[in-house]
């Protein structure tokens, strides 16, 4: 099954028949946009592996230049690709097309969404962190779904979609934190030092940091802020550093987790960790996890 009525909310067991409309949907959008599509991937419930999702398919589109696509936006509604501007007020720097005979002024079914962002946005990285994360998950791809069918039996009635989506906000915006963190567990980075050792924290004389910390330049979380880190081992002020990641520390109370590196070769206990971050983190109500390959 493809289509949903325009406004409800119904879930329906996987199908592998998602996919393969999914593949189809990019081959005849890459065959009408060409090398305007920088990339173009399945994301959504129905990507995901084995969980109930609404038989709407969602496909990411990523371009360099809005303005690009646009220009095809004739060519793409004749090919049954409708573009729904000011559709999603909430959300920036994205465009939308829609499929469905609903659009087409026959039906009230909607099929396709194809979500246009820029090439390597925040936005494109959210779409693919999210698929991966939970199919790489099966658990945590439970809790989704199990949410999903909580909330799709609270707003099952007609326009319930709007309840619905903000009642998956909070668990997506908490799984894109763990999935862009966990990506870098084990991984070899460059940090950019803006707490070196001494520091005090603005606003907070009491804070004085024990420990260098820094962030990884130009990667962003999703509410915007650099990722941080606490570089562990290093026992003098630095401005920059290369190390490895061997931990995060997720906090349930603030919209950021930390990244903990240590220089490459040194490996510390759990306690010991701990204990360095404490200074920062007894503000908080947190998790640290380690990295088990170390």
């Amino acid at each position: 099954m493809i289509g949903l009525k325009r406004g409800t909310v119904k879930l329906c067991e996987h199908e592998v028949q998602w996919e393969v409309e999914a593949q189809n949907t990019i081959n005849r959008l890459k065959h009408i946009l060409g090398d305007v599509i920088k990339d173009i991937q399945h994301v959504g419930s129905t990507s995901i592996i084995s969980i109930k999702a609404k038989p709407i398919i969602d496909i990411a589109l990523a371009v360099d230049d809005f303005n690009e696509i646009l220009s095809f936006t004739k060519e793409l509604e004749l090919n049954g690709f409708f573009y729904r501007p000011n559709s999603q007020p909430s959300i920036k720097d994205q465009l939308l097309f829609a499929c469905g005979n609903f659009y087409e002024g026959t039906g009230d079914l909607q099929t396709h969404f194809v979500h246009v962002v820029r090439t390597n946005s925040m936005d494109w990285i959210n779409y693919i962190y999210f698929r991966d994360y939970l199919n790489a998950k099966p658990s945590i791809a439970k809790e989704y779904e199990e949410l999903k069918v909580s909330l799709a039996e609270q707003f099952s009635s007609e326009n319930g979609r709007v309840g619905y989506l903000n009642g998956k906000h909070n668990f997506i915006i908490h799984t894109l934190r763990k999935a862009l963190a966990e990506s870098y567990l084990g991984k070899i980075v460059d940090i950019k030092i803006n707490m070196p050792i001494g520091s005090v924290l603005s606003g907070h004389q009491n804070i004085t940091y024990p420990i260098n910390h820094g962030f990884l330049p130009n990667i962003f979380n999703s509410f915007g802020k650099e990722l941080g880190i606490y570089l562990i081992g290093v026992d003098i002020p630095v401005e920059k550093y290369t190390a490895q990641i061997v931990g995060i520390v997720h906090r349930y109370n603030d919209d950021e987790d930390k990244l903990i590196a240590v220089p490459e070769g040194l490996s510390y206990t759990y306690s010991e960790i701990f204990e360095a971050i404490h200074f920062q983190e007894q503000y908080y109500k947190s998790e640290l996890e380690l990295y088990s390959h170390i």
